[in-house]
């Protein structure tokens, strides 16, 4: 590898570093930092962070990926969220690549933790599930769904009902 390449690259991690600093924590040795890409196994990152928490080694999991590895990155901090009651937040951002020429590219990382976080930091959610507004709709949602029998699946009900009576 040329010397510019290696610049480059030096440069690109430089500016990812730089943008991609969590609002809430700076990695620490407490803190898990499972970097996704786009060819990650989801199972084989479940597995070590699963060993990571369950054997009391941390208590904080930082989830990073960018670009096509949003997704997994995701589905990974999901996954993880519905085994352990984990607080969670999340930041989305972009990253600048700079190679020949300047393009955005996005960006998220999810912080989960089995701690108590402050829930007015900007994209908490709940070891419940969910944000204050989610929460508060959950609430009132309850409510008018007692009123309705079954909500969207009435009619559904009906069509199965008028067509076993045709039979």
């Amino acid at each position: 590898m040329g010397k510019n390449k290696k610049r480059q690259r030096n440069k690109k991690d430089n500016n990812v570093d730089e943008v991609a600093q969590l609002t809430v924590e700076k990695a620490t040795d407490e803190v898990l930092t499972m970097t996704v890409k786009s060819g990650t196994k989801v199972e084989n990152m479940l597995k070590f962070a699963r060993k990571a928490l369950q054997s009391g080694e941390h208590r904080r999991i930082v989830w990073t990926g960018s670009g096509q590895a949003i997704t997994r990155t995701i589905s990974c901090a999901e996954s993880l969220r519905r085994e352990f009651q984990v607080h969670q937040v999340t930041e989305v951002s972009q990253e600048i690549a700079s190679e020949g020429k300047t393009s955005d590219i996005p960006s998220i990382r999810i912080l989960q933790s089995l701690e108590k976080i402050d829930p007015l930091t900007p994209g908490y959610q709940s070891s419940e599930g969910g944000t204050a507004f989610w929460l508060s709709a959950r609430k009132s949602g309850e409510q008018s769904s007692e009123a309705s029998s079954h909500g969207r699946f009435a009619k559904r009900r009906k069509v199965q009902e008028c067509g076993e009576s045709a039979e």
